[in-house]
């Protein structure tokens, strides 16, 4: 199975956002100097990294639409439909290993969550207000085909109405 930690300090990477941002680390409730150590450190680090986004040199209002489109890709049907088929496979297989980078379902998943995510920025960029097709190229780093098929593919399932992409 996909360790989902991983997966989103990847996910904050091809967003363009620090993946020192996000830690995890076990602490026991007994542990307490341990647990302070861990946050001061945390703390330190966060604060030497600056402001989210100002940090990493990106637009504070183009960041918000990007972490708000891979949020909604990680609650939506189709990468949980990934995982499911990934913990079908693991137990199938007889153990709960972890699958290798070159594995078909990591594979997939890579692919949907892209998809995901761009349809779900487009979405959120043409909520606000109808878009020139190239604006929305440079808003969502994809090319003016990937664009259209994504918008097509919104058309299609009534998320979006036709006058919200302006082709000219």
């Amino acid at each position: 199975m996909i360790n989902k930690f991983e997966l989103v300090k990847r996910i904050l990477t091809d967003l363009g956002v620090n993946p020192d941002r996000l830690t995890l680390e076990w602490v026991s409730a007994a542990e307490a100097p341990r647990f302070v150590n861990a946050i001061t450190a945390f703390t330190r680090r966060i604060q030497s990294l600056g402001p989210l986004g100002s940090g990493e040199g990106l637009d504070a209002q183009r960041l918000g639409v990007k972490l708000k489109a891979a949020k909604m890709a990680l609650e939506g049907r189709r990468v949980r439909m990934v995982f499911a088929r990934q913990a079908k496979y693991m137990k199938h297989e007889g153990g709960y290993r972890k699958l290798p980078s070159d594995h078909k379902l990591h594979v997939e998943l890579e692919k949907v969550l892209k998809a995901e995510i761009s349809a779900n920025g487009l979405l959120l960029h043409l909520q606000k207000r109808p878009r020139k097709l190239d604006e929305l190229v440079d808003l969502l780093d994809l090319s003016s085909e990937d664009v259209l098929a994504y918008f097509e593919k919104l058309e299609k399932k009534g998320l979006v109405e036709s006058d919200r992409l302006i082709r000219a």
